[in-house]
């Protein structure tokens, strides 16, 4: 949805457009989970909101396994596929990093891929033609790119807590596409093992906010950012996880409509979604040891599993529906 609205108001309006209507999208979404992170960092630890919180990390473990599933039913369901999965899942048990995996799975999908006859090239049919000048769209791509490489060289170059937050959530956003749940593993790997800025429990918890809230997935990076830098942090890494995405939109509109149907493009993407299985699994099998400590918890797991998968009911209304039980049940036991 985040590149639908770039894509169509630069379509629409250029690139002026493209970043008031960009900026408007985030901003809500942004100061919503900016205040949920400052109540869960506040009062967190409070005997009553406690049991909220152990109630929401066992449901993402639930939304999870259901994810984990189509995901497997999509990408890892023949044995090109399994392999691929498998392998992911085997190098992260080592503790090979996240983006390495990534550049393992798009070089074995070549050689495992090559030969399908279900990749085949297709007509174009997006022309990418978007309003105004020549030279005004050249010019709207030199600046997004500059931008994207100052970014690049303040992570870079800066050793400073701040570029180091910034260029986490940069590298992670420079690879997060097709479903949003793709972003966990990368996530998982760069705050919780790589930097150790948030513990499982709160890995879990940051996820949980991105569901709950409205707007895209990726707001997530500001319940991380707020962790580890306060306000300052939770700007730096909105930016840094949200720019690669509107760089891309912006830069690839001229050019998409000519390489979606690559070949080799659509190989190296079904070999890094089937990679991402494995991957998604490894982040379920983590987060279900740091939530699932109970026999309460297992249900608060299986009932939104069940719900999402076999009743198709909306995350949002998932966490709502869990949230009054679990303090229905918190009343409930204290007035007991």
């Amino acid at each position: 949805m985040y590149n639908l609205v770039t894509y169509c108001s630069y379509r629409l309006k250029g690139f002026a457009g493209a970043v008031l209507a960009t900026f408007l999208f985030i901003l809500p979404s942004y100061l919503l989970i900016l205040s949920l992170s400052w109540i869960y960092f506040k009062y967190g630890s409070v005997s009553w909101v406690h049991p909220l919180f152990i109630a929401l990390e066992a449901m993402v473990v639930g939304v999870i396994s259901h994810v984990f599933l189509d995901f497997a039913n999509r990408y890892a369901s023949d044995r090109r596929g399994a392999l691929l999965a498998s392998t992911a899942f085997i190098l992260l048990v080592f503790k090979i990093h996240a983006l390495y995996v990534i550049l393992i799975a798009s070089i074995l999908s070549i050689i495992l891929f090559h030969d399908q006859k279900d990749v085949k090239r297709q007509v174009a049919k997006e022309k990418g033609f978007v309003p105004g000048k020549f030279s005004q769209r050249v010019a709207s791509e030199v600046v997004v790119s500059l931008g994207f490489v100052v970014i690049l060289l303040f992570g870079l170059l800066n050793n400073s807590l701040y570029s180091k937050l910034m260029f986490s959530m940069f590298k992670v956003g420079a690879v997060a596409f097709g479903n949003a749940f793709t972003i966990m593993p990368l996530l998982q790997q760069e705050v919780v093992f790589t930097h150790h800025w948030l513990t499982m429990k709160e890995f879990a918890d940051g996820i949980a906010f991105g569901q709950i809230t409205p707007g895209p997935f990726l707001i997530t990076a500001t319940f991380i950012g707020y962790k580890v830098a306060g306000i300052w942090g939770s700007i730096l890494a909105t930016l840094g996880m949200f720019y690669p995405s509107f760089f891309y939109t912006i830069v690839f509109t001229e050019i998409y409509g000519r390489i979606k149907d690559n070949q080799w493009i659509q190989i190296a993407i079904k070999g890094i979604m089937g990679a991402f299985t494995g991957m998604i699994f490894f982040v379920t099998l983590s987060l279900a040891k740091t939530s699932l400590v109970s026999s309460a918890t297992y249900i608060w797991a299986v009932a939104p599993f069940l719900l999402v998968r076999y009743y198709k009911i909306s995350l949002l209304k998932i966490f709502i529906i869990g949230i009054t039980f679990a303090w229905i049940a918190y009343l409930a036991g204290n007035l007991i």
